[in-house]
């Protein structure tokens, strides 16, 4: 689990540091997210609602609005940090 901890922890910051430049990112993001949720143990009620905040970032990312995609996708990355560490 600490790679996973580790990509993951990346990944958030790499979401919270990037300019809507890079919002090419937004589909790799959701990628990591989409692996990440097919690897961990996780209620049925916190994969809802990750899933939630992966489809509403791909959305926004999908309609250009790429900053409140980012951190719709970072949301969900730190939901799964914070299984993990549970």
């Amino acid at each position: 689990m600490f790679n996973l901890k580790t990509t993951l922890a990346t990944a958030v910051c790499a979401v919270v540091l990037s300019s809507p430049a890079l919002a090419s990112h937004c589909p790799m993001d959701a990628k990591s997210i989409d692996a990440a949720l097919t690897k961990m143990a996780l209620s049925d009620e916190v994969k809802a609602q990750v899933q939630a905040l992966r489809d509403e970032g791909m959305k926004l990312h999908e309609a250009g609005k790429h900053q409140d995609a980012e951190k719709s996708l970072a949301q969900a990355m730190r939901m799964l940090l914070d299984s993990v560490s549970m």
